[in-house]
């Protein structure tokens, strides 16, 4: 007589490749998505203020950087084989392929910006959590309903946070990875 034994439900966590194997199947067709640790996200549309901060932020970043940093707007990162996310602005390093054949791994990025409203929960724990995981050296919350900045830096991977955190409002001053600053008053809108 066959035995049964009882397994208890396990959660399947998907890799980039497999992630990448649906995208071409077209699952995730006109929907916007990114993998985080092994989990699929549907994103939320933007809103106009969302959207409005993001392009602004583009543009102050290429004025400031030029070629010190190549600035990519809502584009994959490589985290590690778990996770892919697609962060408003990532500030990577420069690469003379422009990253043409594969995405940033986490060395190599300086500085990624995300730009909350309604994510603002989201953005503050699991995408903070998964950038200190992988030791993403500086993140920056772009706080839209409380009109700050908050910026965190020096990564504890192990502990996946970051060690150091402080909020920017109207009238101050953040430096950039070239040595170069911007004010908030050019970034909140």
């Amino acid at each position: 007589m066959a035995s049964h034994t009882s397994v208890a439900p396990v959660v399947h966590r998907f890799t980039r490749d497999e992630y990448y194997r649906m995208a071409e199947a077209g699952l995730f067709r006109d929907e916007r998505m990114e993998l985080l640790d092994g989990e699929i996200i549907t994103m939320s549309p933007q809103l106009t203020p969302h959207a409005s901060t993001v392009n602004v932020l583009m543009f102050e970043l290429i004025t400031r950087l030029g070629a010190v940093a190549l600035i990519r707007g809502q584009a994959p990162i490589v985290l590690n084989n778990w996770s892919e996310p697609e962060p408003d602005i990532a500030v990577c390093h420069p690469n003379p392929d422009r990253y043409l054949q594969a995405h940033p791994r986490a060395d190599q990025v300086f500085l990624v910006i995300e730009v909350a409203d309604t994510s603002l929960t989201y953005d503050r724990t699991r995408k903070a959590r998964a950038y200190a995981a992988s030791g993403i050296p500086e993140y920056w919350l772009v706080n839209l309903p409380d009109r700050r900045i908050e910026v965190l830096t020096d990564p504890d991977p192990a502990a996946l946070h970051y060690r150091q955190q402080h909020v920017a409002f109207s009238g101050d001053v953040l430096p950039l990875p070239s040595g170069n600053t911007i004010a908030v008053d050019d970034i909140l809108p």
